[in-house]
């Protein structure tokens, strides 16, 4: 089954029945529930034309306006966009949610309100309410909405079809996590483990199901550690983090430190564990300046690990020895020179890693050392590498020559010029 078109569940125990017949008791929208969703939850315009006549698209207030960018309707007080255009209608639509409860259950109502502005018209808005979350003091979720329909749009509702219990889907958490009124009202449990009227911008249903299932978040929301909530709320992966480090959040809160980004607080911690166990310090728990102690630890884990890629290098490198000598030690000692280049035949998989390493490029990690008609010289002047060429022992042709990060250098031509011109001493040494 799709989860795009919840299939209608019938009421299956007494629960979902009491549910159903709770959901038809809600009261319906209040007059300040519907004017604030009118007035926050959509952009407002004032429509201009060429004679600088202005119309306000929500009361339908005329008005001489010569000013751009953003203004106030003298009429109602709305803060509207200026536009210059001869179109006469607006449509628009939101969503937005009321929280309320009913007989213990905490109740995310989801509406959509549809709007259609003409010029010279008061606004009119028609509101419809496409399902609620009912969350009951276990934390337990039942969803009842709208049928869903068959489209592209995950948020297509039957809307003709009866508020029952549906199956949670990606459209009805997506709604629910739109705009929310700002007066909530929640359950004395919720209010005891310490909501004190506003989400902080985290999913409402995710919020409270933490708030009435895990104490961390518990303490977290009484201690106003709101970013710290909001980072355990934001995935399930993410209360993995808070449980490991809920010591040194204790050790945070205790000395009046504050996490305000919480994601690189938390990388913090992973890169100081991966350098020395020292979660439980306070002088590494609440560092003064966190972007600097954030970025320190991330260049001495860097350090670390090219080192630890360096030996590692180096032992693949001895490893890849005898073979490579086994296929190319006949050529070890070509030199060739034209008074200012020398031209000379790397001699081992360790010369192949330092060439790499120092121009910046992929003659080891793609194991050059290892291809059969493959030969690399290196082309220098006074001992400092200019560029590195690939000859091609089939063809005795130059198939590339490069200098740092694979950038030609003015040498390029001359280098190339200069192989070209002693292909003979390769083809001696292959058929020796």
């Amino acid at each position: 089954m799709n989860s795009k078109h919840p299939k209608t569940m019938k009421p299956r125990n007494k629960k979902q029945q009491h549910i159903v017949d709770l959901s038809g008791r809600l009261r319906p929208l209040t007059t300040p529930q519907m004017n604030w969703a009118l007035n926050s939850t959509i952009n407002h315009y004032g429509y201009r034309l060429k004679s600088g006549m202005c119309t306000c698209m929500k009361c339908g207030h005329e008005w001489l306006e010569s000013r751009n960018g953003m203004c106030l309707c003298p009429e109602c007080g709305t803060q509207l966009e200026i536009k210059d255009t001869k179109e006469r209608v607006i449509r628009d639509k939101s969503y937005f949610n009321v929280i309320t409860t009913i007989e213990g259950y905490q109740v995310i109502r989801m509406f959509l309100m549809i709007v259609e502005m003409r010029k010279g018209l008061k606004a009119k808005p028609a509101f419809l309410e496409i399902g609620s979350y009912w969350i009951d003091c276990k934390g337990n979720t039942t969803v009842v909405g709208l049928q869903g329909t068959l489209g592209y749009y995950i948020d297509s509702f039957a809307f003709g079809s009866p508020l029952e219990i549906r199956r949670d889907n990606d459209a009805f958490r997506h709604i629910s996590d739109e705009w929310v009124y700002p007066r909530i009202k929640v359950t004395d449990t919720i209010k005891r483990n310490g909501f004190k009227g506003s989400c902080h911008h985290i999913h409402p249903v995710t919020l409270f199901q933490e708030l009435l299932t895990n104490p961390k978040a518990e303490t977290l929301m009484k201690a106003n550690e709101i970013e710290l909530l909001r980072y355990l709320c934001y995935r399930p992966i993410n209360k993995v983090d808070i449980e490991d480090y809920w010591n040194s959040i204790k050790i945070a809160n205790r000395n009046g430190y504050k996490v305000n980004n919480s994601q690189m607080w938390i990388d913090t911690h992973q890169d100081v564990g991966a350098l020395w166990q020292r979660h439980t310090i306070p002088k590494y728990v609440c560092p003064a300046n966190l972007q600097e102690e954030h970025d320190r630890y991330v260049r001495k884990l860097q350090t670390i690990q090219e080192k630890e890629k360096k030996a590692e290098d180096i032992r693949k490198a001895q490893e890849r020895e005898a073979s490579f000598k086994e296929q190319k030690e006949k050529f070890f000692g070509i030199r060739i020179n034209d008074g200012e280049i020398e031209v000379k035949v790397l001699e081992s998989v360790e010369e192949y890693r330092q060439e790499a390493e120092s121009q910046h490029i992929c003659l080891f990690s793609a194991a050059y050392d290892q291809r059969e008609d493959s030969l690399i010289f290196s082309a220098r002047i006074d001992g400092r590498i200019i560029e590195t060429i690939e000859v091609d022992l089939r063809t005795l042709k130059v198939v590339q020559s490069r200098g740092v990060c694979n950038q030609n250098t003015e040498y390029h031509d001359r280098i190339i010029r200069l192989i070209n011109a002693n292909t003979h001493l390769i083809k001696e040494r292959i058929t020796a």
